[in-house]
This record gives structure tokens, C-alpha cells and sequence, in this order.
């Protein structure tokens, strides 16, 4: 008897104890959720009620509409423009981008000399934190179709000026070449993936005298592909994202044709004052990037190596 009691009773403190520990755990990441639930849980409930509503931004009420803010949107030549120039942007950027600051890194990963890779480095990692305002005044500068550094090159060897940012067909494309800003930032981290890969691998490689373009793909990038992994998604995000370049250059001209969707919306909330459109299209950058986020997860997350 007693020895059952004196197991009850140890039952007790543990569960006691186990209590304790719990309470102490809920009370160390209150903050954090509580953070959590007032500057993002929050918010897209919010984001969704308004997406439901029309009004002002500066109406105290707004009527509730249902759907009708999303059937709008997608009845809209302007918005299937909008998405359309959306979709091109991030798809060429990230994949230039990745390509590029691959490269890159490999490149300076093969190079012997440390004092030459601390400089190159620097270089290219510089971009990354000049002011996009700043950065934006030289490019409208370098691609002024009159003016502009390129087209003066293009004319003194006899060649016809590239329009640039004044042509439609070639805007888009002309914001691309902001891509050098953000290259020096994913090459550091895809540099420092390249140099945790053992080196006891690339030496059993020359042993079996493996080409260096099937070490590349063999076991480079499988080693990195974490890396690889984690930037494409941040790169796809931040490149859905984009606003500054697009109102500091273009403000979506000419003829909608750099038009995204996260100007869209500023322009629809705070130019035309109109919430539930903005609202209705946040909903959808919202759903598009959760489920490019997913995607990813699904397809590319299986071919991931962590070991």
C-alpha cells in the first residue's frame, strides 16, 4: 500500500512539475505571440474584411459587397495586364539572378588569391546597401534615350539608341537590369554555403578524375542546395513585391506596361483612395505568394539535400 502511494505521489510531482515547466514555456513566447497576432495575424483578417467592403479610405463605414471587389478586379483588362507584367518580372529576375549570383560565387570560391576575393566581394556586395533613390536617379540617367550614357555609346559607334524605359516593349526588361543591386547580397550567401561543402569530397573527385562540369552539378549544387533553396524563395518574394523601382522610374508607364501589383495597390489606396480594390488585391499577392511558397515546397523542397 504504501508503496502505491508513494508512486501516486511521484506520479503527482511529475505531472506537477511538468506543469510548471509548460506555464514557464507559455509565459517566455507570450511576447512573441502576442507581437505575432497584433502586427500580422491581425492584419490579414483586417486585409480580408476590407477586401469584402467598399469605400474611401478616409469613409468611417463601408458598405459590405461581398465578392464584388474581386469580380471587378478579374473582369479588368488592366489588372490581367498588371498580373501578366507581375508574373514576367519575378520569373526573369529570379532566374537571372540565381543564375548569376551562382556564378559568381563560384567563381570566387575557385579563386586562390584572398586579398583579390575581399575586393571583388566588396564590390559587388556595395550595391546592396546604396540607396534604391540614389541607385534609381543613375539608372534613369544611364537610360535616357536621349541623354542617357548607353545611348551616347550607341550613337558615337554609329549604332541606333535603345529606347529603354521610353518604349513599352522594352520597359520591363530595362527595370531587369536592376538586378546587379541585389546580386552581391545572394552571391555572400550562396558563398558562404560554397565554402561549409567538405573539401574531402571535391578530393575523392579528382582522385576518380571527374570533370569539373559533373562536380558542378553532381555534387556543387546538391551540397548547396539548401542555400539554393532558401534564396530562390526569398528572391521570389521579394521580386512579387516590388514598388520602389517601379514608382521611382516608371510609375507603371508607358501604356501600363510596368505596371505591378504592389503598385497597383498603392496606387488604387493612396492615389485614388479606393480600399476595397487595394484591399481585393492584396488578397491575391497574398494567395499568389503562398501558393509559389508552397509550390516550392512540394516540388523543389524533395530535391533538397540537408545532409
Amino acid at each position: 500500500m504504501e508503496d502505491k502511494k508513494g508512486s501516486v505521489k511521484q506520479k503527482g510531482n511529475f505531472w506537477n512539475h511538468d506543469r510548471k515547466d509548460a506555464l514557464k514555456g507559455y509565459l517566455l513566447i507570450f511576447p512573441s505571440i502576442l507581437l505575432l497576432g497584433i502586427f500580422t495575424i491581425y492584419p490579414i483578417f483586417y486585409l480580408l474584411d476590407s477586401s469584402l467592403r467598399d469605400g474611401s479610405l478616409l469613409s468611417k463605414k463601408r458598405e459590405f459587397v461581398g465578392l464584388e471587389n474581386f469580380i471587378t478586379l478579374f473582369k479588368s483588362v488592366d489588372f490581367h495586364t498588371t498580373l501578366k507584367n507581375t508574373f514576367i518580372y519575378s520569373v526573369g529576375l529570379v532566374a537571372i539572378l540565381m543564375v548569376l549570383a551562382t556564378l559568381l560565387a563560384v567563381w570566387v570560391n575557385g579563386k586562390a588569391q584572398k586579398r583579390l576575393n575581399s575586393v571583388t566581394l566588396a564590390a559587388v556586395f556595395t550595391p546592396h546597401i546604396i540607396s534604391l533613390v540614389s541607385v534609381s536617379t543613375v539608372f534613369l540617367w544611364i537610360m535616357d534615350p536621349q541623354i542617357g550614357a548607353i545611348n551616347y555609346v550607341l550613337r558615337t559607334l554609329g549604332l541606333k539608341p535603345f529606347p529603354f524605359l521610353a518604349s513599352s516593349k522594352t520597359a520591363l526588361a530595362s527595370l531587369g537590369m536592376m538586378v546587379w543591386k541585389s546580386l552581391g547580397y545572394y552571391s555572400l550567401l550562396i558563398l558562404a554555403a560554397l565554402q561549409g561543402v567538405p573539401k574531402d569530397i571535391y578530393e575523392a573527385a579528382e582522385i576518380d578524375d571527374t570533370p569539373k562540369i559533373r562536380t558542378f552539378f553532381r555534387i556543387t549544387l546538391p551540397m548547396i542546395s539548401p542555400t539554393l533553396f532558401f534564396t530562390t524563395i526569398v528572391a521570389t518574394i521579394s521580386s512579387f513585391q516590388v514598388f520602389e523601382t517601379v514608382n521611382l522610374m516608371t510609375q507603371g508607364g508607358p501604356v501600363n506596361s510596368t505596371n505591378t501589383l504592389v503598385y497597383q495597390i498603392y496606387s488604387d489606396a493612396f492615389k485614388y483612395l479606393k480600399l476595397g480594390p487595394a484591399t481585393a488585391e492584396a488578397v491575391v499577392l497574398l494567395t499568389m505568394v503562398g501558393i509559389l511558397t508552397f509550390l516550392y515546397f512540394f516540388f523543389l523542397g524533395k530535391k533538397v539535400h540537408y545532409q
